[in-house]
């Protein structure tokens, strides 16, 4: 895996649309999580791999004075989440590797990452980088529904081009801890909305057919919360 080759995948996404399909697909477990981690007033947050930035916004919104900086290594998702950007919020968007994030230590109080880290070409260095912009107490909220635990998600590195890291619920909380988080826990999300209708439902490469689309969404989505300890 390579940066290059992430960001001209990304890129060709952003032209195919599928930013903004991130969103319809994923909306609903974001504001589930979004509304449980207690955002405070003037908090700085890092979204990690951020696409078009609409998590990045809805992160922005949680409070007053509350700023978000998106990073993506795609420099078209980077353009689009710009175009897409309200002067009513406290939001920017930058080109990055989460493997070198361009911030001074301690500089976020949060972390937050919505179907991106499995991508990382070196995972161990981007938990550590992520875990460096992190205040001490911070926390990174991360939600994954590519995971072993998820078995229908499988064939999703063969059917996208893209090398990922398929890791299991107790690998990726390992993956955590080893680079120096504590506490870690994980649970489940489960859309709200359910699997929807069958008849609206659309094959694509991912979800060949209906009982794979329903199996994963019933599976649903892994949440990693982990927080960077405080000096003894």
């Amino acid at each position: 895996m390579s940066h290059e080759l992430l960001a001209r995948t990304f890129d060709q996404w952003s032209r195919d649309g599928r930013g903004a399909s991130m969103e319809q697909e994923h909306g609903d477990v974001v504001g589930q999580v979004l509304a449980q981690m207690g955002v405070r007033a003037g908090e700085q947050i890092l979204d990690l791999g951020c696409g078009n930035g609409w998590a990045t916004r809805r992160l922005a919104k949680l409070a007053a004075g509350v700023q978000a900086l998106g990073l993506d290594i795609a420099p078209e998702m980077i353009a689009e989440a710009e175009r897409l950007h309200s002067l009513t919020i406290r939001a920017r968007y930058a080109v990055g590797a989460f493997e070198r994030i361009d911030a001074p230590e301690g500089k976020f109080s949060r972390v937050f990452s919505m179907e991106a880290l499995y991508y990382a070409v070196d995972l161990d260095a981007a938990l550590r980088e992520m875990l460096r912009v992190l205040k001490p107490g911070g926390t990174a909220d991360i939600v994954l529904d590519y995971f072993t635990d998820n078995a229908c998600t499988s064939c999703w590195a063969s059917k996208t081009g893209v090398p990922m890291h398929f890791l299991s619920t107790a690998q990726w909380c390992a993956a955590f801890e080893r680079a120096g988080f504590t506490p870690v826990s994980a649970r489940r999300v489960v859309d709200s909305r359910g699997p929807g209708d069958p008849a609206q439902f659309q094959p694509s490469a991912c979800y060949p057919d209906w009982s794979t689309w329903k199996s994963v969404r019933e599976a649903g989505s892994l949440w990693i919360r982990a927080t960077k300890p405080k000096p003894a």
